[in-house]
């Protein structure tokens, strides 16, 4: 095997996973919009079975859990790529721009801009740099804290109802 071979294989596991991760993602969003949406509709007022949101809202956070994990083993699997990715580009011998890697290191650049952008943090939060795993984290954090409430609410309401 060559050291073309492997740049290419780094770079075809590289776009696999990255893939991976955004339709895994993906069908997350669908699934839990379709158990939101059931969640929202079990408080209707004409839903006379108690409880019934329990379900949605538990599925919530359990699928939350599961395709968090998901995403964490991901975003391991891409991190290695990236790496070695990295390893190739530190072989080429275009110069540093003023401290930072050349633009054509396209993961090494990226990994400086991200680290400047993080060292600038702001009070106002809608300005701060957010990394794809922590945008994740948040909607997996979202529909976890719909579903716990969800759930919850129907117990109260079901217990109300009796």
């Amino acid at each position: 095997m060559t050291e073309a071979d492997l740049r290419k294989q780094a770079w075809d596991f590289f776009q696999l996973q990255a893939g991976q991760r955004l339709t895994t993602f993906n069908f997350y969003i669908a699934l839990s919009s379709l158990l939101s949406g059931g969640l929202a509709a079990s408080f209707r007022a004409d839903i006379k079975i108690p409880y019934i949101g329990l379900l949605p809202g538990f599925l919530l956070v359990l699928f939350s859990f599961i395709f968090w994990k998901l995403d964490c083993r991901n975003r391991e699997l891409i991190t290695s790529a990236e790496e070695t990715l990295k390893f190739f580009e530190k072989q080429v011998p275009f110069p540093d721009e003023k401290g930072r890697p050349h633009i054509a290191k396209r993961f090494m650049r990226e990994e400086s801009d991200t680290n400047d952008k993080k060292a600038t943090r702001s009070w106002l939060f809608w300005r701060n740099h957010l990394t794809y795993s922590q945008c994740f984290r948040l909607v997996f954090l979202t529909f976890t804290v719909v579903g716990a409430l969800g759930a919850t609410l129907s117990v109260l309401l079901g217990a109300a109802h009796q």
